[in-house]
């Protein structure tokens, strides 16, 4: 009697640890190594998208339902072209 209900304590056990992990969320994606790119570009693969800088260590935006990353001094900068420089301009 003790021996069975030792035995239905186990496998009553093992059966909510196995929920529970079945349930747990999943790990948060990892960088687990980090590179200095050379040159610059467009790298895309599914949901990341990466733009780079010539010289810089790997910049740009990945973003998916969850998780949003931003790096480099590229990152959250809108296009707007300005001239800081004096502009010489051919006339005809």
């Amino acid at each position: 009697m003790k021996r069975r209900a030792v035995l239905l304590s186990l496998a009553a056990f093992l059966l909510l640890a196995g929920v529970a992990l079945a349930l747990a969320p999943p790990p948060a994606p990892q960088i687990d190594w980090w590179v200095i790119s050379a040159g610059g570009g467009h790298a895309e693969a599914g949901v990341y998208t990466l733009e780079a800088t010539i010289g810089q260590p790997v910049v740009g935006r990945v973003v998916n339902s969850t998780y949003e990353l931003c790096a480099g001094f590229r990152c959250d900068v809108t296009v707007a072209h300005k001239t800081y420089l004096p502009l010489i301009r051919k006339s005809d």
